[in-house]
């Protein structure tokens, strides 16, 4: 591999050759469907080339990038082939040479090549709390991305969301900035190993610069409003350590912050993203959005405003899938003096380094043969383990799971014989909605209960579609032929604009389904199968035992039965706060101030469960809680200690959860912030000491004037039920700036 002034070098003297009409094109990222024939959202069964339009856009016009896929996944020999095909006329029949780079939304493995591993989605992952399993997922969807020949993906996902109806939550590590930056960082490391270039690394794309997940009113794409106080505490972090871990690309918010749409927002991707925190990547707009500031966010009169905004404002890349015409506005925008060259040249600087560091002007694509392990039972059995650890048992009653073998189980609901409500949405698909291309030899929960329990003892009615009644007065029949019930909910695969919903409620015939069924008598468990957490308290009273499993990708249906039936210990912990009522949405790092119920007491926080809660089928004992030095500092490090014993009767693992509290501060300071954790594996009778260390960083906050800065006065660790106080003797300051 070249090193760093190598690489500078040759891009340097490429950039030096180009025109201004070849730089434009390398800053335009089309759709495949903009190569092929028919229309764009033409539906078309069998997708071809269109020779013109492939010679008009990567030949005439210089296009730069390419991504995605049509209506269907395709094979590998498919994408080797579409790609192949783009590559030979880039590389062959332009005047430079240069080769494309192909990106794909990679949301939870390589998702739109047909048979590759499909994961748990980021939410899920973030209740595992297990970084080893979110760097193999990385690892994995590298390697089966590569094996298609695709070595960009548009992940992870850094947005931190607080808003609990935002329809893309699924997509996100949760609401906590910790376990957003340290499962992002592992992801990242698996992806790109010990660097790019070889066959195995992709470049990530982390997104959404910035503060996507928490729009105000809930919707996708929508404003956001938060001081850059509270964005710089909560939402950069996990940016900051990306870049600092190497992340080569970077994703733009789509909606607006603060009243301005991040893509014409210069002091966000100047100032902040490529100045204060040194990125020298690529930053690219996300799905037509520099187009959308005409007609959605209404701040330029017509598209050739539009693109002089974004491109000043330093987007490096247009996700423009349809045509070239964001190249031929730039360039009669740098001819008339409206954009500088010295901004094309530096958003084409950015976007040569990004391949050479891939090696694609070497080779763009490595053999088929190179890949053997695509698919692999080792990739498969990742891909389940990762399922196992992220179900989070929520309650159990009375001893209901594991289900007895013995038992004769009626499993009902619209996500019970589904593998779309295991996969959620990119699954082949873009909405996950299509079942024809759903992978054959995957089980649904239904399949998996029949498998381990044998089909004569489970018995099956749908009961309802997502929002409709198919046949609950057949599945409350066969309740009275069972000893248990399965009820498995849950929330229709969608993403971005789809997703939106009006309520947050679990869809009113779901419920009532669970209803009738309670009114038989017999014991009924949960499963629920949701990006989101909907609302379910007016049967959580009627359930013995509830499940969650977020979407757990094609494994999914395995690792439930596995936990169902007591063949795994559940240890999954909730990467969320579960709300009890739809008007009553907080995280779990709020403010004492939010508490304050209608009788002026602090009991208004009150959800369903807990961020960070999760049963086991055994139990731990917390116990030694020891925090040094009670006095701290600015040049010591706490040390914190805990003993945690197994006793209960089987081996299981658990989560140990370091939080701190802030007692008093210049500006509201959250009731608590997680701060540390660390998985174990504990034998029954089992003990084992976990050790943390906090530097002074992890007692700071944000004051409004964006500095980092730890005050003198009392702290609190809390691990379990343990909890210890100590102090800070003197102020920490931080200059403005990163963390």
């Amino acid at each position: 591999m070249a090193t760093g002034t190598e690489t500078s070098q040759k891009v340097e003297a490429l950039l030096a050759r180009m025109t201004l009409e070849e730089k434009a094109g390398q800053m335009v990222n089309i759709g495949l469907m903009a190569l092929c024939e028919g229309e764009f959202y033409g539906g078309q069964d069998t997708i071809r080339f269109d020779s013109a339009k492939l010679y008009r856009l990567i030949r005439d016009y210089h296009i730069g990038s390419v991504q995605n896929m049509g209506k269907y996944p395709l094979t590998i020999k498919e994408w080797r082939y579409f790609i192949g095909r783009i590559q030979e006329v880039a590389r062959e029949e332009t005047r430079l040479g240069i080769p494309v780079i192909y990106g794909i939304d990679g949301v939870h493995g390589a998702n739109y090549t047909v048979g590759s591993t499909l994961f748990p989605h980021q939410l899920g992952l973030a209740a595992t709390r297990n970084p080893k399993l979110a760097e193999a997922t990385g690892r994995i969807t590298a390697y089966e991305a590569m094996a298609s020949g695709i070595p960009w993906v548009y992940g992870p996902s850094l947005d931190v969301s607080k808003q609990l109806q935002w329809g893309r939550i699924s997509e996100t590590f949760g609401e906590d900035t910790y376990i957003t930056q340290v499962m992002g960082d592992a992801y990242i490391r698996g992806a790109e190993g010990e660097g790019l270039g070889g066959p195995y690394q992709i470049a990530v794309c982390p997104k959404h610069f910035l503060g996507y997940g928490t729009p105000f009113n809930g919707k996708d794409r929508s404003p956001v409003y938060l001081p850059e106080h509270i964005l710089r505490q909560y939402y950069l972090p996990p940016f900051v350590s990306a870049i600092q871990k190497g992340a080569p690309s970077i994703m733009i918010n789509s909606g607006s912050l603060n009243g301005v749409p991040c893509h014409i927002d210069k002091y966000l991707i100047t100032d902040l993203l490529k100045g204060e925190l040194g990125f020298e990547g690529v930053v690219i707009s996300d799905w037509a959005d520099i187009m959308n500031l005409v007609e959605v966010h209404q701040v330029a009169k017509d598209e050739q405003e539009a693109v002089r905004l974004a491109v000043n404002a330093g987007i490096d890349m247009c996700m423009e899938p349809y045509d070239e015409s964001f190249a031929v506005k730039l360039v009669e925008l740098v001819k008339e003096g409206s954009v500088p060259a010295s901004r094309v040249d530096d958003a084409v600087r950015r976007i040569l380094t990004l391949k050479m560091k891939l090696g694609l002007f070497e080779q763009t694509m490595y053999p088929e043969s190179q890949y053997p392990d695509f698919a692999s039972e080792a990739f498969v059995e990742a891909s389940f383990q990762a399922a196992l650890e992220s179900l989070t048992l929520l309650k159990n009653e009375k001893g209901i799971l594991p289900l007895s073998k013995e038992k004769k189980v009626l499993v009902t609901g619209v996500a019970a014989n589904s593998l779309n409500y295991l996969n959620g949405a990119w699954s082949r698909t873009f909405s996950g909605r299509e079942t024809d291309y759903n992978d054959e030899g995957k089980l649904t929960v239904l399949e998996a209960l029949q498998t381990k329990l044998g089909k004569d003892k489970v018995s099956y009615a749908q009961g309802t579609g997502y929002e409709e009644d198919i046949n609950t007065a057949e599945a409350v029949r066969l309740a009275g032929e069972a000893d248990v019930i399965i009820a498995c909910l849950g929330e229709q695969p969608a993403t971005e604009k789809p997703s939106d919903i009006e309520d947050l409620s679990m869809p009113a015939a779901q419920r009532e389904l669970v209803k009738a069924l309670a009114k038989t008598g017999k014991p009924i468990v949960l499963v629920l199968l949701e990006g989101r957490p909907r609302v379910i308290s007016d049967i959580e009273p009627l359930a013995a035992g509830i499940l969650m499993a977020y979407y757990p990708g094609n494994e999914g249906g395995r690792a439930i039965a596995e936990v169902l039936m007591g063949d795994y210990n559940p240890n999954g912990k909730l990467p969320y706060t579960y709300p009890r009522h739809t008007g009553s949405l907080y995280a779990y790092d709020h403010l004492r101030s939010e508490e304050r119920d209608v009788n002026w007491g602090f009991n208004a926080f009150n959800p369903q469960f807990e961020f960070g809660f999760g049963l086991s089928y055994t139990d731990f004992t917390y116990q030694g809680l020891e925090v040094s030095p009670l006095e701290m500092s600015p040049e010591d490090s706490l040390r914190i200690s805990v003993q945690v014993t197994n006793s209960g009767p089987r081996a299981g693992m658990e989560c140990v959860q370091l939080f701190l509290t802030d007692k008093v501060a210049s500006v509201s300071p959250p009731v608590k912030q997680l701060k540390g954790f660390e998985k174990i594996s504990l034998a029954p009778g089992e003990s084992q000491t976990v050790q943390f260390t906090l530097g002074p960083e992890a007692l700071k906050f944000v004051n409004p004037s964006n500095q980092w800065i730890a005050e003198a006065g009392q702290f609190v660790v809390a691990i379990g039920p343990l909890s210890q106080e100590f102090s800070l003797t003197q102020d920490i300051i931080s200059g403005a700036g990163a963390h």
